[in-house]
């Protein structure tokens, strides 16, 4: 480093006049001319000033909303907001640019953006990395959190679920590429328990230093795909899973959105998934990430599969789930289904009350043969597999359709939950469970309910070689019947052999607010069909089976 150089006099004067004469024509009084200029053009005025920012604080909640064509809604919103049991410290509005005019929000807000260019999705998430709070909010323009979300949301934390929580989830197919089928939240799935997802849309709540793991990688896209970008990202540089919190059947309250508002304005013509290529865009960015190494949900040990794997407890398990009229679905696939399934024919149509047949190569037994394959690789978060156990059918085939099913093991169960040593414990502990809820039937033709100790609301009939004779007629009687009534939490149970699990299957992908259980022969001695199984029979043999995992 160097001695300052000392200036003469003629340099200072010279500098003097430069900065201080000159710079006074040049920028100030340029600068009011321009500024004159200007205002012909017209000033951006705020009806409200915010208050100074606030300290950052180890605590609270920051939502950040935009504005963009349906900003007539913003009023609702921030209203519903502001009456949360856990109310938000500030509520930010981001306005983009769009062919209608900037409505000036600052009366209902706390802060405003307002800009000239519509930046998309992606403004609100820049934003957040100016919030205060510990926690920040976004909700899309189409929905309206329920009163006790946000207390939803950090009880759902607190329980360990701490991650990319959101009110409407996803899980993708295992084929790559976009479906959104597989969907818990407000518009899917209502569970009582918190969903691992792999993408969450609508609304999202989750900590702010989660934000900055999103802008690691530059987007697949910039026209689509925040959501999916925001998951995969955050999984893949800083571990945090993507979680719905609970959306109960019967307690809407602690739901991310009123369905009726959901519904209504999110079908309106502005919606982005109405807008061309977006599906086949999603798809690009999910097989992008996928070749970068994404792990899907159904790829990675479920983190909710804590329940014990023992006979007595498994029993125990699902009937919790009746118990607290959670929607879940069981299908169970024993030798008969199985060997359809790996095209081997089998023909056990005079089998008691007439079973299946299946001819390979008949082109209406392989169209029929598909489905009941899907319904055994079909995924979602309620769907149960229930698969014959090592301890009767041996390690090596046991593994190999545990290998087949291509499920998690936290959805697959014994095929025989029902019967052998838990046939007892069925008749007394999970029969009663049904006294207070609507059931409704699918079994034989010739099935009498005299003698069942609950009440059947309705039923629908099945013949021999149900699965190709009656499949598409009760698909489209049953589909009508829930519609028709706006059925839910009904308890579905089907006795039907192969057929149930195509039924299920479909019913599950369409309407999964209804608990579907295939209880195979349990019911076949009380219906007036005989006693069709040894263990009906009082084997003791049989009925002192504790089958093991």
């Amino acid at each position: 480093m160097t001695n300052k150089q000392r200036k003469t006099i003629a340099q200072r004067i010279k500098w003097w006049w430069n900065t201080r004469v000159m710079g006074l024509w040049r920028v100030k009084l340029g600068g009011a001319s321009q500024r004159k200029k200007l205002a012909s053009a017209g000033t951006v005025e705020f009806n409200q000033k915010a208050t100074p920012m606030p300290e950052a604080k180890s605590s609270g909640i920051t939502v950040i909303l935009t504005a963009y064509r349906r900003a007539e809604y913003l009023a609702d919103q921030i209203k519903a907001l502001r009456n949360q049991s856990v109310p938000p410290d500030e509520i930010w509005v981001w306005s983009n640019q769009s062919e209608e005019d900037l409505l000036d929000v600052s009366e209902l807000a706390d802060r405003v953006v307002a800009s000239n260019t519509n930046w998309l999705f992606w403004g609100r998430f820049a934003l957040a990395h100016l919030v205060r709070t510990e926690f920040v909010a976004f909700f899309d323009d189409d929905i309206l959190p329920q009163p006790r979300w946000f207390e939803n949301c950090l009880n759902t934390i607190k329980a360990g679920n701490d991650g990319i929580l959101g009110g409407s989830g996803v899980l993708l197919p295992e084929s790559g590429g976009y479906s959104s089928k597989q969907k818990a939240g407000w518009n899917g799935l209502h569970s009582t328990e918190t969903q691992v997802v792999d993408l969450v849309g609508h609304a999202w709540f989750f900590r702010k230093r989660h934000i900055n793991f999103m802008w690691r990688e530059e987007p697949a896209f910039w026209d689509n795909g925040e959501d999916i970008h925001l998951s995969y990202m955050a999984l893949k540089h800083g571990g945090v899973e993507t979680f719905v919190p609970p959306h109960p059947e019967h307690d809407e309250t602690l739901w991310s959105c009123r369905p009726d508002f959901g519904k209504t304005v999110g079908r309106m013509k502005v919606a982005t998934y109405k807008t061309k290529d977006h599906r086949d865009t999603r798809s690009q960015i999910v097989n992008r990430y996928l070749a970068d190494g994404w792990q899907q949900v159904w790829q990675r040990v479920s983190k909710s599969d804590t329940r014990q794997r023992q006979f007595k407890t498994e029993l125990e398990w699902f009937n919790q789930k009746l118990s607290d009229h959670q929607s879940f679905s069981l299908v169970r696939f024993g030798d008969g289904e199985m060997l359809v399934i790996n095209g081997e024919a089998v023909d056990l149509s005079e089998k008691c009350n007439g079973e299946h047949k299946y001819t390979p190569g008949d082109e209406r037994d392989e169209s029929y043969r598909s489905v009941l394959e899907q319904s055994l690789l079909f995924r979602h978060p309620q769907y149960f597999i229930g698969l014959p156990c090592r301890c009767c059918v041996g390690d090596q085939h046991c593994e190999r359709l545990r290998a087949q099913s291509q499920q998690p093991d936290a959805q697959l169960t014994w095929a025989n939950l029902f019967v052998n040593a838990n046939y007892p414990r069925f008749l007394e502990s999970t029969l009663p469970l049904l006294n207070d809820r609507q059931v409704v039937m699918v079994c034989h033709e010739q099935a009498t309910f005299d003698d069942l100790p609950f009440k059947v609301t309705e039923d629908f009939r099945v013949g021999k070689n149900a699965w190709t004779e009656d499949f598409d007629r009760l698909l489209k009687e049953i589909t009508l019947f829930i519609e028709d009534n706006n059925i839910q939490n009904h308890v579905f149970i089907f006795c039907a052999g192969v057929l149930s699990n195509m039924l299920i299957y479909k019913l599950t992908e369409t309407y999964p607010n209804n608990t579907y259980l295939d209880t195979g022969s349990v019911f076949d001695d009380m219906m007036g069909l005989g006693q069709t199984r040894k263990y009906l029979k009082g084997s003791k043999r049989r009925l002192t089976k504790e089958c093991v995992w």
